[in-house]
Order: structure tokens, then C-alpha cells, then sequence
């Protein structure tokens, strides 16, 4: 057995297929099961959620998989302040398989822990309804979509994006009430207030061709709307004006994600 997501759990045996697993403080974990014989290896991956942890009310920090998340009210929202950094890393020529997995720029860990993970749209949504990066979710997606967030959390779909939008006054100044001012984003940074806590930091992201591009002047966050069966949709920050974009474009990009509160 490897413990793949998820902090302080421990395993009696991890050679063992009957092993007690006993948890930690995080509510979600990710375990992988590992055969290795004379005809190569095969796995299996085993998702286990527990009760969301008492204390997350909006303000508080949320522990999910060894890593500390501050949280932030934003009008009726409550969101994460700071990027997702969930899963293993894989370099940025490699595609995601069924293993919780993420990019982190130039393939240095170093950048996922500033500017947390990056990842494709489909492995954002965990595969949910059948989601691929070429395949619409069957069925379509209704509700929450907690992807790769905590239990109580879920992926901001479009709408979401957009009260947010609205509650800021507007795509043209959103985006300086959510950039961070910590010196991250490079020069001029125009309209950066970060008002809100919300902390946008400048990541940047993994381009289709495997490339990475743009840390310090733009970063993009997952919507889980989609246009099509191969394009979603989602916002960007850039250091050069304050706007709140809305785009659309292919699922095969690598961007950060943020948690929006059930």
C-alpha cells in the first residue's frame, strides 16, 4: 500500500492486502495497491472519505492533504485563499491516469509549493459522471462538483465565478480586489488591492504541448462548466490590467484550482 493523498494516516502492514488503516486529521485520503509479479505491475486505487472535520466554519483553515488552507468570505462565498496542491507529481509531458496526480511548473516541486499544482480539467472534476478531457460528464453535471476538493468544498462552477464577478463590480476591476500584493506577481501588477484575502497568485500554466508558461503575469483557475466536450470554461489575472476574464478553450491545459465552500 502507498498513501498517495492525505497526512497522518498510518497502515498496520502496508504489505499486507487486509491492512488496518487508521486515519489522520484530513477527511479524504487516496491509497494505492500495488502488485509486482514476473508479468510487470498493476494497481488499484482506493478512495476513502470520512465526515468533514468539526471547525470549518468560513475564516478558519481547512487541513486536507498535509497542507493548511485559509479560508476567506467573500460576499456569500467562502472560498480557499491559496491554490490547491493535491496529488503526486508528474513531469509535464505525462498525461494523468486514474491516480490523484498534478503538474507543478518547470517540473520543479518547489513551484507547487508556492503556487500550488496544476491540472487539466478533467482531473480537476476527478473524472466525475465520466468526465474526460474529450468526453462530456453523462450525466451532465448537476450541483456540486467537489473534484478534487475536501469534503465540504467543491469546485467553483461558472456561475459561481461570476456572482463573484458581480459582488466585486465587475469583470474590469475584479481581478485587482483578488490579485495578491506579495511581490510575486511581476512588475506593474496594475490594480493588485487584494481586498478580498482572495490572494491570486501568478502561476501560470502547462501548455498543451507539454511546455510551461507565464509564471509571474498570468494565472487561470478551472470553472467545472463546460462549452464543449473538449473546452471548458474559466478565469484569468493578469499583472499588466485588473480584469476578471472569462475564456474558453481546451481541457488540456494545465491550470490552479480553488475551493468554494458546499
Amino acid at each position: 500500500w502507498t498513501i498517495t493523498t492525505g497526512s497522518g494516516a498510518t497502515l498496520s502492514n502496508a504489505n499486507s492486502p487486509t491492512a488496518t488503516f487508521t486515519k489522520g486529521a484530513d477527511s479524504s485520503y487516496t491509497l494505492v495497491w500495488t502488485i509486482t509479479g514476473p508479468c510487470g505491475s498493476s494497481r488499484d486505487t482506493v478512495s476513502l472519505l470520512f465526515p468533514a472535520p468539526v471547525g470549518t466554519a468560513c475564516g478558519q483553515a481547512v487541513s486536507y492533504a498535509g497542507e493548511s488552507y485559509p479560508t476567506v468570505q467573500i460576499g456569500t462565498q467562502c472560498w480557499f485563499a491559496k491554490n490547491l496542491n493535491v496529488g503526486t507529481m508528474i513531469n509535464g509531458n505525462q498525461i494523468n491516469n486514474g491516480i490523484l496526480e498534478k503538474y507543478c511548473y518547470n517540473n520543479d516541486p518547489a513551484n507547487c509549493t508556492t503556487y500550488g499544482g496544476l491540472y487539466q480539467w478533467a482531473e480537476a472534476v476527478q473524472y466525475q459522471n465520466g468526465a474526460k478531457n474529450d468526453t462530456s460528464p453523462s450525466p451532465a453535471f448537476m450541483g456540486n462538483v467537489r473534484g478534487i476538493c475536501p469534503t465540504g468544498w467543491h469546485l467553483p462552477s461558472d456561475a459561481e465565478w461570476g456572482t463573484l464577478e458581480t459582488f466585486l463590480g465587475g469583470s474590469s476591476v475584479a481581478g485587482g480586489a483578488l490579485k495578491s500584493t506579495s511581490g510575486l506577481w511581476t512588475s506593474p501588477n496594475t490594480g493588485a488591492t487584494n481586498s478580498t484575502g482572495f490572494s491570486a497568485l501568478p502561476g501560470g500554466f502547462r501548455f498543451t504541448n507539454a511546455t510551461f508558461n507565464n509564471l509571474g503575469t498570468l494565472t487561470y483557475f478551472w470553472s467545472t462548466s463546460e462549452y464543449s466536450s473538449s473546452d471548458a470554461i474559466f478565469r484569468g489575472f493578469s499583472n499588466v490590467n485588473s480584469d476578471y476574464s472569462r475564456i474558453i478553450n481546451t481541457k488540456l491545459y494545465g491550470f490552479s484550482a480553488r475551493c468554494i465552500q458546499d
